[in-house]
């Protein structure tokens, strides 16, 4: 955003608000779950485990493993971008009162790089509808398994409708390594009678207070119903980290009223984001190329908040435009499509010699107020943000035609980038329609440093136009890859050399 950072984040999923008494399906409905110490050799099964289905992954990918009498799951992973996933799923009868399902396993892992490795919650309705998952933490965690580590006690808890027909639990390696797993357990604990402590009840309440005063949906949900649901997930809190997952639940809660882009930052989450990301994986920086006498320039995602890495990456793009015009190009194509989004303010301020005028856009809020985000000479600021300035700035001798690439994988900042562009002098957008993560996620930091990152304004154009959908390009491209060929890019090509 502009008085903060605008990030997005992956997919979320809805959770439903009705509250019951106790029943004791919750403390049965683990046994519906077998095989879980992985004793069980089948050779029917992919995975050569009973009641143990293999999800992704080749033959090879998931197997039983013995040592010293013990058996436990393995998922070898050959290449940084593979997908190992054992899965095993259970039906069972509604129940009457919401749970918290915990999932624990006892895992130890051996060179893994990638994403990492961790365990895996899904929970689905009677029409197979998917009404919630959880692993190991989601976009921004720092708790994936990676690296060499010994035996160590994992487990991850997600908040349990009372629709919920069919659950799934499993084990899952990205990446390249390998990750053992045994002592695998399901248990399930009713909020029925929990009641909350004045820890729990003052993390929980703020966090109430900032959902119901900047929501885009606060007048569509009841916070005080949430709130008392909240208070008895938190319940006897010890410590802050233990409200977490009520906090999760109350923005999960407001997905089926259309905000699928809000989430909670953990602690070390943030100091991970205010660092250089590494943890959960390293900022990539802008490309560029000639391309048929264009400037190519592929912008990635930027999922930071490191003020010199920042820097970095808007320096990056103003060198590569300056690089660029000098080698006597025809036009600009600014490629987006794989920009899931992130921190906004590099990615403006490093494209900012692009632009054809100061104001690009503005973020609408709940009170109807828009705080607009500028780029002149080489520096970035907002109506409410005094901004900053790349190092050297660039400034163009010539005005070339520019062609905007979006995809529906365009979410979030990446989504802001294209709107900055609407309106633009001689631009034009090809491809297809941005994924629709159209607000502004606000950044309201809890008691410990958590943040919860909240959807408060909509995405409007430097003319005032608002978006609350994803946005569909000047030019429609059906076919994005056409015998081995780029139609996207060949089409921007094709519009540059028209000009």
């Amino acid at each position: 955003m502009l008085k903060q950072k605008h990030l997005m984040t992956m997919n979320y999923n809805k959770i439903l608000l009705t509250c019951f008494v106790l029943t004791s399906l919750a403390s049965a409905s683990a046994q519906n779950f077998r095989n879980l110490n992985f004793e069980q050799a089948c050779d029917t099964s992919k995975t050569g485990l009973c009641f143990w289905d293999l999800s992704w992954g080749g033959k090879t990918a998931v197997k039983q493993d013995m040592h010293n009498a013990t058996a436990s799951l393995l998922i070898t992973g050959t290449k940084e971008n593979a997908v190992g996933f054992a899965e095993q799923a259970s039906v069972f009868a509604p129940a009457k009162d919401i749970r918290i399902l915990t999932v624990s396993a006892t895992m130890r892992s051996d060179s893994i790089i990638g994403k990492g490795a961790g365990l895996n919650i899904g929970l689905y309705d009677k029409d197979g509808q998917l009404l919630a998952t959880k692993d190991m933490g989601g976009f921004y965690s720092v708790e994936w398994i990676k690296g060499t580590n010994g035996w160590k006690d994992y487990s991850i808890s997600l908040v349990c409708p009372v629709d919920v027909v069919k659950i799934k639990i499993g084990v899952i390696l990205f990446g390249k390594g390998k990750l053992w797993c045994k002592n695998y357990s399901v248990t399930f604990t009713s909020i029925a009678g929990r009641k909350a402590n004045a820890l729990a009840k003052k993390y929980i309440t703020a966090a109430c207070d900032t959902i119901s005063k900047n929501s885009l949906v606060r007048d569509s949900i009841n916070i005080a119903s949430l709130k008392e649901i909240a208070f008895q997930i938190a319940g006897p809190a010890k410590k802050y980290s233990d409200c977490y997952l009520a906090v999760s639940y109350l923005l999960e809660s407001l997905r089926p009223y259309g905000d699928h882009h809000s989430f909670l930052m953990k602690t070390a989450e943030v100091a991970n984001w205010k660092n250089d990301g590494s943890a959960v994986s390293k900022i990539e920086f802008p490309s560029s190329r000639i391309i048929n006498d264009c400037g190519y320039i592929m912008v990635p995602p930027f999922h930071g908040g490191n003020q010199k890495i920042i820097l970095a990456y808007a320096d990056s793009l103003q060198s590569a435009i300056r690089k660029l015009e000098d080698a006597g190009i025809k036009g600009w194509i600014v490629d987006l499509r794989l920009n899931t989004g992130g921190n906004m303010e590099p990615m403006i301020a490093g494209l900012g010699p692009l632009f054809s005028a100061a104001k690009l856009g503005s973020l609408v809020d709940v009170n109807n107020k828009a705080d607009a985000w500028y780029y002149r000479d080489g520096k970035y600021f907002g109506d409410d943000n005094e901004g900053w300035s790349v190092s050297t700035p660039v400034t163009l001798t010539t005005k070339l035609p520019i062609a905007v690439l979006t995809g529906n994988g365009t979410g979030s900042s990446g989504e802001i980038v294209v709107i900055s562009f609407v309106g633009n002098a001689r631009t034009r957008s090809f491809g297809q329609a941005t994924w629709g993560l159209t607000t502004g996620n606000g950044s309201f930091e809890l008691a410990d440093g958590a943040k919860i990152f909240l959807a408060s304004t909509i995405m409007a154009d430097r003319n005032g136009k608002q978006y609350t959908s994803g946005i569909v390009p000047d030019v429609v491209i059906d076919k994005m890859i056409v015998d081995n060929v780029d139609m996207v890019l060949m089409a921007g090509i094709d519009w540059i050399k028209s000009q």
